[in-house]
């Protein structure tokens, strides 16, 4: 029976023990150890070894360092970024949309004299804001009469099938 004044002593950690797998083989092909008696605390087939120290327990517990940014000022910084790369380009693909479309409509008109190339402006090129915002125009570069536009055509296309009957009559 207990007493009072004994204290209940805590349990002792063990070592830690590597299994090394030794042991005899029987004919069998089974390993057979040696038995051990209830009083000891190791066995044939271990190895004691020694456990690294952990990494939390060699370094003071610190709290991790706090982000640079807080989080919705890079996305403020990074939609920014993008907004200043996609509204010249979006101008950009404007204007050249605007020239196509002129150069289109100038070779379907009846006119004597026809724009042959030019390129598309900004109304305003006095600041960034005027240049983003303030509208294009166009500008026509090359002028020709449309009989000098029909003749080239028409070279253009003799040209073509002259070249394709070529390699129609070598490949034969």
């Amino acid at each position: 029976m207990p007493t009072a004044s004994s204290t209940p002593t805590p349990p002792q950690p063990s070592k830690a023990r590597l299994l090394s797998g030794a042991g005899q083989r029987t004919a069998a092909g089974r390993t057979q150890t040696s038995t051990a008696t209830a009083a000891d605390t190791t066995f044939t087939a271990t190895v004691p070894f020694q456990r690294p120290p952990s990494a939390a327990a060699a370094r003071p517990l610190t709290p991790p360092p706090s982000p640079a940014l807080p989080r919705w000022a890079k996305g403020f910084v990074i939609g920014g970024v993008l907004l200043a790369v996609a509204m010249p380009v979006s101008v950009l693909m404007s204007r050249s949309m605007l020239v196509q479309q002129v150069l289109a409509e100038e070779s379907s008109s009846k006119a004597a004299m026809v724009c042959t190339g030019g390129d598309a402006r900004a109304v305003d090129d006095s600041s960034v804001m005027g240049w983003l915002f303030g509208g294009s125009y166009f500008s026509c570069g090359d002028w020709e009469t449309r009989e000098a536009r029909q003749q080239r055509d028409r070279d253009r296309d003799q040209a073509n099938y002259m070249a394709r009957e070529k390699a129609r009559l070598q490949a034969q």
